[in-house]
């Protein structure tokens, strides 16, 4: 019944939203940086400030994710979260108790879906390599796919030094939907780790359209440090057009949740 309300609420606040205006900037969407985009067609839908580097907080975890994937490192291996884990610099609700014992598969879900910073810095640790080489790889990614303005110096996006533009995040979104497992876990809703040990650890997505069901979401991430303000990247089908989208530099906590739904309310 809430996830109904929600959907009503949402629908009478977008029934009215004027139609994108070819390449013109959309007033009514508030985020700095906005880069909405056909992916079938390639047509520009909406292009605010799209060559600008910036911050781009836990949009870093959708690379993570593709360097976990290519490692062809045993999903069902069990990692265990260690106090060298922990982000001193997240302020995240949910957290792995430290101690806790989880498959490689399921830390990758978590630090996707819930962007749990332990759940990330435990996959980059347990690389070949280290965290030192982990991060490599996602910079080696990011030169492979053309993301010229983009570089990482962890993996999680708690640091203001990761950095990308909307044009080359658009690109990351692309070659994260080659990855079911991404498109998988980066729309769970919740997930639920019980180990033996702890007692139940629920998570929740961060995204609150994925959630409450009110669009057909492919791959998403959010994203927020105070550098980079609230972001969003996410991939949705939409009268059966893939519309890729990237909102960074979003002030408000909802800005840029309103921002894609605005956009596909103007795209229906």
């Amino acid at each position: 019944m809430y996830k109904f309300f929600i959907k009503c609420v949402i629908g009478l606040m977008f029934v009215h939203a004027p139609a994108f205006a070819g390449n013109s900037r959309a007033d009514d969407i508030h985020s700095n940086i906005a880069y909405v985009v056909d992916v079938d067609t390639g047509e520009v839908l909406v292009d605010r400030n799209s060559s600008v580097i910036s911050p781009i907080a836990s949009i870093s975890k959708l690379m993570a994710s593709i360097v976990v994937l290519d490692s062809d490192q045993g999903l069902m291996e069990q990692l265990r979260i260690e106090r060298e884990d922990i982000a001193q610099q997240s302020s995240a609700k949910w957290k792995l108790k430290v101690g806790t014992e989880i498959s490689r598969k399921r830390t990758l879900r978590i630090g996707l879906m819930s962007s749990e910073n332990r759940a990330i810095n435990a996959l980059a640790r347990s690389y070949v390599g280290g965290r030192d080489a982990f991060v490599a790889a996602m910079n080696l990614k990011a030169k492979e796919l053309g993301m010229v303005h983009t570089h990482f110096i962890e993996p999680t996006g708690l640091s203001s030094e990761n950095v990308s533009t909307a044009q080359d995040l658009i690109l990351l979104l692309q070659e994260s939907m080659r990855y079911p497992l991404i498109q998988e876990f980066s729309t769970t809703e919740k997930f639920s780790v019980v180990d033996g040990v702890h007692a139940p650890q629920p998570f929740v997505n961060t995204n609150p359209i994925v959630r409450n069901e009110v669009m057909d979401v492919l791959v998403q991430k959010t994203g927020y440090i105070a550098a980079s303000g609230r972001c969003l990247v996410m991939e949705a089908k939409i009268k059966g057009r893939k519309i890729a989208m990237v909102f960074l530099q979003s002030k408000g906590k909802n800005t840029r949740f309103k921002d894609a739904l605005f956009a596909r309310a103007s795209i229906e």
